[in-house]
């Protein structure tokens, strides 16, 4: 397998990510997510939400049809652009910004932080996953919840498959090579494009696979106090071996 670049997710969600994401956005049950994120959360209008790594808006804009104020961040600019392009659509306002989670600076300002499907882990040292944690911590309002939701590891060893492949829209295959390294707790992805006209292109990621107590003890550290675990957006209770997500809610004190 290919070395995979540390700084990967600077050039990794660009057109061909977001072709991708595109095409399944339409089968997410976004709606039914947001209700999850709202029952959850405890939060009703005019809650103000921080949308942590909010890609291209599905959920930032439906929170706010909903008439919660929301701020989306992203390192990405093709996908805040998709985004702002969905919202002007939809009638619907979302403040839109272009930063790197290490970067946050509100202190006080949010009811809520979300941060959806496994857009967490990114980074090659798992002190800036705390460091992340910690400026979270800062930006809730006493008694917040933050909402992380991450791929459920346990079950994803459980049923781990080096190699798949699919095929896109546009006739393109889609070839997806996995390996996990028990050292650094990463599962690292190559996937490899081969075009109707035989061409290829490659795009690599790193993600750092957390358990419940791995979690909970950064959560712990960086100030923030675990509430509860769910396995799904259905509310089902976590499972290590069955549930397919690890949705996690903390608060800071």
């Amino acid at each position: 397998m290919a070395e995979i670049d540390p700084d990967w997710y600077y050039d990794f969600f660009q057109d061909r990510y977001l072709q991708i994401a595109g095409q399944a956005r339409s089968a997410e049950p976004t709606a039914q997510e947001c209700d999850f994120l709202q029952d959850a959360l405890e939060i009703t209008p005019p809650a103000r939400v921080l949308d942590l790594a909010c890609g291209h808006g599905r959920h930032s804009i439906e929170l706010a049809r909903r008439g919660l104020h929301v701020t989306g961040i992203d390192l990405s600019e093709p996908s805040l652009q998709m985004a702002q392009q969905a919202a002007e659509e939809a009638g619907i306002h979302v403040e839109l910004l272009h930063k790197d989670m290490r970067e946050l600076d509100f202190n006080a300002e949010f009811d809520a932080v979300i941060n959806m499907f496994t857009a967490f882990g990114y980074f090659s040292r798992e002190e800036d996953d705390l460091h992340v944690l910690a400026l979270v911590a800062k930006a809730l309002r006493p008694k917040g919840g933050f909402l992380l939701d991450v791929a459920n590891t346990v079950r994803i060893f459980r049923e781990y498959a080096g190699q798949a492949h699919r095929v896109l829209d546009d006739g393109t295959t889609m070839i997806e090579d996995r390996s996990y390294d028990g050292a650094t707790g990463r599962n690292n992805v190559v996937w490899t494009f081969i075009a109707p006209d035989g061409s290829k292109s490659e795009l690599n990621h790193s993600v750092r696979m957390y358990t419940l107590p791995e979690l909970m003890g950064l959560l712990s550290e960086a100030g923030l106090t675990f509430e509860r675990a769910w396995g799904d957006f259905d509310g089902s209770v976590y499972s290590a071996f069955e549930s397919r997500r690890l949705i996690v809610k903390a608060v800071r004190p």
